[in-house]
């Protein structure tokens, strides 16, 4: 199966694709875009809502997308308690997904467990499986920042208070059904939604 990538740039959405096999509606579809052009796709993006589908040779696109970009991985987790129940964090106004930066020499999946933990407060959840990886990006004193993101569905047994970790910002965790889970990715970010269908 061909690689293919979807991009959350603000409230547009870039994929790229070797063929056409996605049925959703573009605004714009091109393929095999110079990297000007794709530069120019980005400012598009950036100053307006855009559905974008590159198409052709996927690996040579991508090299020419993420060029604009300076890349920052990171890694998190979709985590359920013993009673069924998933774990959100409330940051900057948005319920969101804990996760995190991957720290040097440090494995996507130890990055993953070890933001959890950190940002809710609680013992260290075990991995069940890698879920899926997102990407969306952001700017950063003037440079553009692409961050690729690892999520791992995950098992917690730890029934102790939540603490949110308040010097990144999180104001609150909290346990919510597979249907509160649902609801939430509808007001939350177009990557967190993804993982959150893809998980439950």
């Amino acid at each position: 199966m061909s690689q293919s990538y979807k991009v959350f740039i603000g409230a547009s959405i870039f994929v790229f694709e070797n063929d056409a096999k996605n049925d959703a509606v573009f605004n714009i579809k091109l393929t095999d875009p110079s990297k000007q052009e794709i530069l120019g796709l980005i400012t598009e993006c950036e100053a307006d809502s855009q559905s974008i589908q590159i198409l052709g040779d996927t690996p040579e696109n991508w090299g020419n997308f993420t060029s604009h970009f300076k890349i920052i991985e990171a890694a998190g987790g979709f985590v359920q308690n013993t009673e069924g129940k998933w774990l959100f964090i409330h940051r900057n106004g948005v319920w969101d997904l804990p996760k995190g930066k991957l720290e040097k020499g440090e494995t996507i999946e130890k990055c993953a467990v070890r933001e959890v933990a950190e940002e809710c407060g609680i013992e260290e959840p075990t991995t069940v499986k890698m879920l899926t990886a997102t990407y969306h990006t952001y700017t950063l004193k003037g440079q553009r920042i692409l961050k690729p993101t690892y999520w791992y569905l995950m098992k917690s047994s730890d029934n102790s208070e939540l603490v949110p970790q308040t010097e990144e910002g999180i104001t609150g965790v909290s346990w919510v059904s597979s249907d509160e889970a649902r609801l939430l990715a509808n007001d939350s970010f177009g990557s967190i939604k993804q993982v959150i269908t893809e998980g439950l």
